[in-house]
């Protein structure tokens, strides 16, 4: 067999990375592994920083090149333009055994089923160090009684990687706002407003801070330097590992008596390049359906504590869970499902250009950046 049929026959993967933390690459490797030895077929996967990943599928239209499949979170199913996805075909659902239309519709974007949804979950919550809070604060206002004292021994009470958009929506939606409306940016709002005036009150006072999510936070955090961290469901397995007894898990803590509601996604597969129209369309979707096979489904549940989407396995898992990780799953029933709008890249990327100036600029001047941002991102579309 010559190197371009080996070529031809392989299946190609990106998946995101997020650093040491992220420790469900170990699951999806071996999955490849297992898949290829059993079925002849190799699939090589391909991890990036998330930024490289998006930037990849955005480019796939104009650049002619791509994966046929990457595991994402469930609002890049919105490139499907600029990444050509080809649509789930309808009988993979029955072939699968998935029939959960919640679950499948949580990767359909404009009408289209553009992804097949592997995990869910992607939930943030309130991690704490027991040695310092014996119980998870259930209010700001309870980590403020506590900053004090906590300060004065060096402990930041609670922190987060404020750099990052997705961190910021608890707050947002402790004051009402949503990114969104009816189907558009809302950005430039007084709940927007509010929220970042909280943030700069809280991280001015030392109560609230900020490092970055995939290192200096998590080990601060593990190191006892941090009270409590809001991040997200997907490091639960390298903390537990990591802090065993020292680990709680607690809700979003209400702000002036109101929720912070997290966003939540799935994470899933989809299909770049029209890949699905390609000759090898088959071995992508009898792949899709091994990874929800009930086996491949435990051992991301078992393995790195992920949580499924194959409803039995999931079921058990609640059964078994200890109580830290019984709190982190139903803390997925007060999230607000993200929205997958192709529009919400543009959102994305202006909270970014206004959080990045979040300790040097009035709350009013970020406004005007994220609007901007926004606004400027809709001229190119048009051109």
């Amino acid at each position: 067999m010559n190197k371009q049929t080996v070529q031809q026959q392989q299946l190609n993967i990106w998946h995101e990375f997020d650093g040491k933390g992220d420790t469900s690459i170990e699951v999806l490797e071996q999955l490849c592994r297992q898949y290829s030895s059993e079925f002849g077929v190799p699939v090589i996967p391909k991890v990036m920083n998330i930024s490289i990943l998006t930037a990849g599928l955005q480019q796939v239209k104009t650049a002619g090149a791509g994966p046929q499949m990457a595991l994402v979170p469930a609002d890049m199913a919105g490139y499907g333009e600029a990444a050509m996805y080809s649509e789930i075909p309808e009988k993979f659902w029955s072939m699968s055994g998935s029939t959960d239309k919640d679950i499948r519709y949580s990767m359909r974007s404009s009408d289209r089923q553009y992804g097949i949804p592997i995990l869910k979950g992607n939930h943030l919550v309130l991690y704490c160090n027991s040695e310092i809070y014996p119980e998870a604060p259930a209010s700001w206002e309870a980590i403020e009684q506590q900053a004090e004292e906590l300060m004065a021994k060096g402990i930041v009470p609670v922190a987060s990687d404020l750099a990052d958009p997705y961190c910021f929506i608890p707050f947002l939606t402790a004051f009402g706002g949503w990114p969104l409306k009816e189907g558009k940016p809302d950005l430039s709002t007084p709940e927007m407003e509010a929220a970042l005036r909280f943030v700069q009150r809280q991280t001015a006072q030392g109560v609230l801070g900020s490092f970055h999510g995939s290192t200096e936070l998590l080990d601060r955090f593990i190191a006892g330097e941090i009270g409590a961290i809001i991040c997200g469901e997907w490091i639960y397995n390298y903390l537990d590992l990591h802090m065993r007894d020292r680990l709680l898990v607690g809700a979003l803590p209400t702000i002036i008596g109101n929720p912070a509601v997290s966003m939540a996604s799935s994470i899933g597969l989809v299909f770049p390049q029209n890949s699905l129209e390609s000759e090898q369309a088959d071995e992508l979707l009898s792949f899709a359906a091994y990874l929800l096979s009930e086996s491949s489904q435990r051992e991301w549940a078992e393995r790195v504590q992920r949580i499924p989407v194959h409803t039995g396995v999931l079921e058990d898992i609640r059964v078994t869970a200890s109580p830290v990780r019984a709190k982190l799953i139903s803390c997925l029933e007060s999230a607000r499902n993200m929205p997958i709008e192709p529009v919400m890249r543009d959102v994305w990327d202006a909270i970014s250009a206004g959080l990045k100036y979040l300790s040097q600029e009035d709350a009013a001047r970020l406004l005007v950046l994220m609007e901007e941002h926004v606004n400027g991102s809709s001229k190119q579309q048009t051109l």
